[in-house]
């Protein structure tokens, strides 16, 4: 039934949100606006993230203008983006001088986990599957480490 999934996020501003998901890494495969090749009104960009796809735009024409200028600062929904390399995505975060917004855990059911904050406060979880070594090197906190006690 299904085939895949995508989030689109409204962002203040483009070049900004544009600069935070390239430098992370995330692979453009379309981009429309003013001067691009699909004309549009306003700014986007669509990157690849596995077979889901992720859009960040400054515009669109079946949403109200003031959307875009809202900051999320509800936790309550975040992107949970599996990667080869936790470790790969804090050097880029760190070279555009970026500190995540939790550091890296370690969770009972075998995950390491760091989060980070996009430009108009997207919530990013990066996860990694755990390996005792991968935990040691990124000096991940062992808090959850423990299944609860029943």
């Amino acid at each position: 039934m299904f085939k895949t999934i995508g989030t689109h996020i409204k962002v203040k501003d483009f070049a900004k949100s544009r600069t935070f998901y390239e430098g992370l890494g995330f692979p453009v495969i379309f981009e429309y606006g003013p001067d691009k090749a699909v004309k549009e009104d306003y700014n986007g960009v669509v990157f690849a993230v596995g077979a889901a796809k992720l859009e960040v735009a400054d515009g669109h024409r079946a949403v109200k203008p003031g959307i875009f200028q809202e900051r999320v600062t509800s936790s309550k929904i975040s992107l949970m983006i599996e990667v080869e390399s936790i470790g790969e995505i804090m050097e880029r975060a760190r070279a555009m001088g970026l500190s995540p917004a939790v550091g890296v855990r370690h969770y009972y059911w075998g995950k390491l986990e760091v989060v980070y904050r996009d430009p108009d406060g997207v919530i990013l979880v990066f996860t990694e599957p755990y390996t005792p070594e991968s935990a040691k090197t990124l000096g991940a906190s062992e808090e959850f480490g423990k299944a609860p006690a029943t």
